[in-house]
């Protein structure tokens, strides 16, 4: 569910700007989120402790934006035996611990590390090969061992891509987020404002009002736009021609 929409001024990055719409999200939806999920551009000892100040833990990506904590991190998992996963085809090793220190963030934080290899199918000379992946990853987090499990907070991590692949961009592909009809700023942050508020309520009708007989014939949240586009082309009186896959306009 899309929130809110804030604006990169000239200038500044997009942490400068987070950190206004987060203070304003934290302002008007006191209660409804806990964890700021971000990647590795924001950690960062300001906007940590930011998020601390209005309540909200973080979890957020860490690469070579950190190394000082990746170090620590390092030379304490290399001498503990990782835990070892199998989830959904993937072999993961992991290593969890609480208790880093740094010299710009204000509390205690939380580092994990997984190993993950699975088999990934691609396309090579005209032919379907599988072949072994293994990927690194790395979050520190505010959230300690004793608030949230190991795998709660893998999954917690992973889920910065759910959120990136169901709302972004299913918006981009198919609800003409990317495209900008009226090259004004005030315009535009509208624009984007009103189509969350309508692909907000197009997912509530669908998961919570739409009936299980409907559901049979409009099953994606796509099918039942594409209604939505042909019924407001009745109501106007130019029919119900559309394209295939078109989203709303």
């Amino acid at each position: 569910m899309p929130l809110d929409v804030e604006p990169i001024l000239a200038g500044e990055n997009e942490v400068a700007s987070a950190k206004r719409m987060i203070g304003r999200l934290c302002d008007n939806y006191t209660r409804f989120f806990d964890v700021i999920v971000a990647d590795a551009l924001y950690m960062e000892g300001p906007f940590v402790n930011f998020c601390l100040g209005r309540g909200k833990d973080v979890v957020i990506v860490l690469k070579n934006n950190y190394p000082s904590l990746i170090e620590d991190a390092q030379g304490l998992f290399s001498q503990l035996e990782p835990q070892l996963w199998h989830i959904d085809g993937k072999e993961i090793r992991v290593w969890d611990a609480d208790g880093f220190r740094t010299d710009t963030i204000d509390v205690p934080l939380r580092v994990l590390h997984t190993v993950e290899t699975y088999d990934e199918q691609a396309e090579e000379d005209g032919r379907t090969i599988t072949r072994k992946v293994t990927k690194n990853w790395w979050w520190a987090t505010t959230i300690s061992s004793e608030r949230l499990t190991t795998k709660q907070l893998w999954r917690l991590g992973h889920s910065r891509w759910h959120i990136e692949n169901n709302v972004f961009n299913t918006l981009g592909r198919h609800w003409s987020l990317n495209h900008c009809y009226k090259h004004d700023p005030v315009a535009m942050v509208n624009f984007i404002l009103m189509l969350f508020i309508a692909f907000t309520l197009a997912q509530c009708f669908y998961k919570r009002n739409l009936k299980p007989k409907m559901r049979k014939i409009i099953n994606s949240l796509i099918a039942l736009s594409n209604q939505f586009y042909a019924g407001l082309g009745v109501v106007l009186g130019k029919g119900t021609t559309m394209h295939s896959g078109a989203g709303p306009p």
